[in-house]
């Protein structure tokens, strides 16, 4: 089989898979890792197969971008900065944590020197951002909880990037300067989030002034790309740069796009996440199961295990002695206080995702022709790389929802209604515009006492249907009620008090309603391309 065949093998194998997970109870990147590792397993054995390869320095590049911008658009900013303090715990110092408790381990048990030792503690540290919302949204945690996840894997990633470069050098040149580590953070992170805010800045400048639906979304596709690889280029955190251009995408969000592109564009990015999420874990299953059966050996099971539960216990200490330790000092925290039976469901949702996968390739080393086996410590670096995703991704996610479930610390029931208090509190907010209107302009009482009425009975505003036929004097008031139902949903998105997928989804009603308002229902699909 050529390139071409492997590659409409796996692509086909994605979708084949992508339709198994939908129809099961357990979260999309779980299954999709399992039944990846049984088919690199089951590939490992057929002849006319080559061996799954992933060009590791592609591996990020490809993947990133659109994983990460897309989840720092949808991040709510409000809970982001009131759980600040929990957020910037786990994903700085329990990075950090975990990667020195790691390397120590490894070094003993694992025989790894310690340059490389810490090579791998920086390679498992990270939780995956994708990995732990995708399998959060199926247990009905808390907002705070999730958002608590999402911050954390959304910025650990930046740190232990550079901790991993860092430890690479030392690994191949023999040298390690603690100065030099802070020097990097200094000019890494800073540049990183730099980089982000102007690109976002110009972005919002550029599309303010375009007014072509395929244009927009093209420009969409691009930036984010565009931003990681300048970032790289200018020595900067390219996930840095990509979180904060997703923040300031959803500040610009309403200035920069007309209901029209906001709509396309949603549609897009919806196809490009699950395309990227779907294919990014079942390569990783494949290669967990090409791995499984190529290169390990029984000596590597104790180590395997040994690592793979220190990364799991080091989790589970810190959720138990640092918000004590806080509460000891009398540190002030406006972050609501995180319960026990919370804290364990923090400590099990530690997932490892495509970013390990990432920085375990990327690894220096000699590969075989016909195996993925590498010589040397990049060989046990992988092993072990892989038994952790194994341990985290798939034994805690397929676990997590029972846990939570057992603990009671999840609401089945939250989301509904949720729903029915954002669309009621939307509906107020509507009411209330119009009779601003009715006050202020005579000329649009009739059409807002009309629309009062609809809008009472849950007619209009989420979402609009057969309101504006004929009646044009009813655009102007339908707007402007719009408007306060998308501020509501956008408010209350923003605090966290609901969920980041019920407030795109209403968000989208919206601008449906806002579309037909402006006498744009035809062009609801983005195609005018004129």
């Amino acid at each position: 089989m050529n390139g071409v065949d492997v590659a409409l093998l796996v692509l086909a194998l994605t979708l084949g898979s992508a339709l198994i997970a939908r129809c099961l109870p357990v979260p999309a990147p779980v299954t999709l890792a399992i039944i990846g590792a049984f088919a690199g397993g089951i590939w490992h054995f057929i002849p006319a197969l080559p061996p799954v390869r992933v060009p590791p320095d592609r591996v990020l590049f490809a993947f990133l971008p659109p994983l990460i911008t897309s989840a720092a658009y949808a991040l709510p900013l409000q809970a982001f900065r009131r759980n600040l303090r929990p957020i910037a715990s786990l994903a700085i110092g329990l990075v950090l944590a975990t990667m020195v408790v790691v390397a120590c381990i490894a070094h003993a048990v694992g025989g790894l020197p310690w340059a490389w030792a810490l090579v791998l503690g920086a390679i498992v540290s990270p939780p995956d951002p994708i990995a732990a919302t995708a399998v959060a949204g199926k247990t009905g945690l808390p907002h705070r909880l999730v958002v608590i996840l999402e911050g954390e894997g959304l910025v650990n990633d930046a740190l232990a990037i550079v901790a991993y470069g860092l430890a690479l050098d030392a690994a191949s040149t023999g040298t390690f300067s603690v100065g030099g580590v802070g020097l990097a953070l200094l000019r890494e992170v800073p540049t990183g989030i730099l980089v982000g805010l102007v690109i976002g800045w110009l972005v919002a400048k550029l599309r303010s002034r375009v007014n072509h639906v395929p244009l927009e979304v093209g420009i969409s596709l691009l930036v984010p790309y565009a931003t990681y690889e300048i970032a790289d280029r200018a020595g900067a955190s390219g996930v840095l740069a990509l979180v904060t251009l997703g923040f300031m995408l959803r500040h610009y969000a309403t200035v920069i796009s007309k209901p029209v592109a906001r709509l396309a564009e949603r549609t897009v990015w919806g196809a490009l996440r699950f395309a990227s999420g779907a294919l990014v874990f079942l390569l990783l299953g494949l290669l967990v199961g090409e791995i499984a059966v190529a290169d390990f050996t029984r000596e590597m099971l104790w180590p395997c295990i040994a690592v793979s539960a220190v990364v799991i216990l080091v989790r589970f200490a810190w959720m138990a002695i640092v918000p004590r330790l806080w509460r000891f000092i009398g540190a002030s925290d406006r972050s609501p206080r995180t319960t026990g039976r919370q804290a364990v469901v923090l400590g099990w949702a530690g997932m490892r995702g495509v970013v390990s996968l990432a920085l375990a390739l990327a690894v220096p080393g000699v590969l075989s022709e016909n195996t993925l086996r590498a010589t040397g410590p990049r060989q046990i670096i992988i092993v072990l790389t892989f038994a952790v995703i194994v341990a985290t991704l798939i034994v805690q996610g397929l676990t997590l929802l029972p846990v939570v479930q057992w603990l009671g610390a999840g609401d089945p029931g939250r989301e509904a209604r949720d729903e029915r208090r954002v669309r009621a509190r939307a509906r107020r907010a509507g009411l209330a515009a119009l009779e601003r209107l009715a006050a202020s302009d005579e000329r649009y009482a009739s059409a807002c006492d009309v629309l009062a009425g609809l809008l009472r009975q849950g007619g209009i505003g989420i979402a609009v249907e057969g309101v504006m036929g004929g009646h044009p004097e009813r655009a102007e008031p339908l707007v402007q009620a719009l408007t306060a139902q998308r501020r509501v949903v956008e408010t209350m998105g923003g605090a966290g008090r609901i969920g980041g997928a019920l407030a795109e989804r209403l968000v989208t009603e919206i601008d449906v309603d806002e579309m037909s308002a402006q006498g744009q229902s035809s062009r609801l699909t983005g195609l005018d391309v004129g």
